[in-house]
C-alpha cells in the first residue's frame, strides 16, 4: 500500500491535553482494569468471550451487550483483545470526546496516553450519553452491485438494532481504501485536502515517468516521485489541493468519509476515502460520533 502522504489527508495540528498534573502511567495500570472501565462507562459494549466447542477447543465469540449483525459479530471475532482493538480504540476515543480531553479540532487515535487513564480511572468520569453505533462500508469493484454505506445502531431496551442509515459510495480506485475496521478520530464540518491521485498508466508510461517527480500535493514545493504501484497496477501521481470538502469522517490515517461532487456514485472512484452524494454526506455526519467503528470490506 503507497505511504500515508499519498492519500486525501488534511494536516491538522494536536492540541495540548487538558489533564490533571502527575497522572499515572498507562502501564501502572492493568489493561483489564481499563477495558473493565470503559465497559462500566458504556463505551465498551462488548467483552472478550468464547464458546467451547464439543472437542474442547474455545471458538471466539466476543460477547456484545445486545443483539448485533452477524456481519459485526464476525468483525469484532477477528481482534486481538489489546490496545490496539479498534473496538476498544473507538471506545477510548469517545471517552476522550464526552469528557473533554482534546481541544474543539483536536485529534486522537485512540491510544493510552497517561491523561487519558488518569481521567478514566476518575470518579468524575462522564458516562457514554450516545447509543452505540457501527459502520459498514461494502467494496463492489468488477461487479454491477452498487458500492454503500451503511449505519447501524443499537437500541435503548437491550432489544435488537437496526440498520438506520444507507447510501452509495465511491472507495478508491485500484482498491486504494483497503479492507479493515477503525474507528473514527476526527470530523470536520469542512476542511481542505490534500495529496496525490493515482491516475492509471500503461506500462510504457510507467516506464517514461522514470526519474521525474511531481509535488506532493498541487502548489507544494515537496516533491516526490511521479510513479508507482497501487494494487499491483502502475500509477501516475497526479497532485490535488482541494478546499471546502464537507462532513469529514477521518477514520483510517487520511481516509475518510466525506462529500465529494461526481456525476454519479457507486463504483472506486477516489484516492482512498468514501465519498458520498450532497444529499447523503450531512445526514451521516449527523448520526455518527467520535470513536464509531467504520469497516470496509468486500462485498
Amino acid at each position: 500500500m503507497p505511504p500515508r502522504r499519498l492519500f486525501a489527508s488534511c494536516l491538522l495540528a494536536l492540541l495540548p491535553l487538558t489533564a490533571a498534573a502527575q497522572p499515572p502511567t498507562p502501564l501502572s495500570v492493568p489493561f483489564p482494569r481499563i477495558v473493565d472501565r470503559l465497559q462500566t462507562l458504556g463505551y465498551l459494549p462488548l467483552a472478550q468471550a468464547c464458546i467451547r466447542e464439543a472437542d474442547g477447543t474455545c471458538r471466539r465469540h466476543d460477547a456484545f451487550r445486545f443483539p448485533v449483525p452477524g456481519s459485526l459479530q464476525k468483525t469484532a471475532d477477528r481482534f486481538a483483545w489489546n490496545p490496539e482493538n479498534p473496538f476498544i480504540r473507538g471506545a477510548l476515543i469517545q471517552f476522550e470526546r464526552i469528557n473533554g480531553l482534546l481541544g474543539p479540532r483536536g485529534m486522537s487515535e485512540g491510544h493510552l496516553h497517561a491523561s487519558v487513564v488518569a481521567a478514566l480511572l476518575s470518579a468524575k468520569a462522564k458516562p457514554d450519553p450516545w447509543r452505540w453505533r457501527w459502520v459498514r462500508v461494502s467494496k463492489h469493484a468488477g461487479t454491477r452491485i452498487p458500492e454503500d454505506l451503511r449505519i447501524w445502531r443499537a437500541s435503548r431496551s437491550g432489544k435488537p438494532g437496526s440498520w438506520i442509515f444507507r447510501t452509495v459510495v465511491n472507495t478508491g480506485v485500484l482498491g486504494s481504501t483497503p479492507d479493515g475496521t477503525w474507528p473514527i478520530y476526527q470530523r470536520l464540518p469542512s476542511t481542505t485536502m490534500r495529496g496525490v491521485f493515482p491516475e492509471p498508466v500503461s506500462w510504457g508510461t510507467y516506464a517514461a515517468l522514470a526519474g521525474q517527480t511531481v509535488p506532493q500535493w498541487a502548489g507544494s514545493s515537496l516533491r516526490q516521485p511521479a510513479r508507482g504501484m497501487v494494487g499491483g497496477h502502475p500509477v501516475r501521481w497526479v497532485p490535488y489541493d482541494d478546499p471546502g470538502i464537507l462532513w469529514v469522517n477521518y477514520f483510517d490515517d487520511g481516509r475518510g468519509i466525506h462529500y465529494y461532487p461526481r456525476a454519479a456514485y457507486g463504483f472506486p472512484q477516489s484516492a482512498g476515502c468514501v465519498e458520498e452524494p450532497y444529499q447523503a454526506a450531512p445526514k451521516a455526519y449527523h448520526l455518527l460520533r467520535y470513536g464509531v467503528p467504520v469497516t470496509v470490506r468486500q462485498g
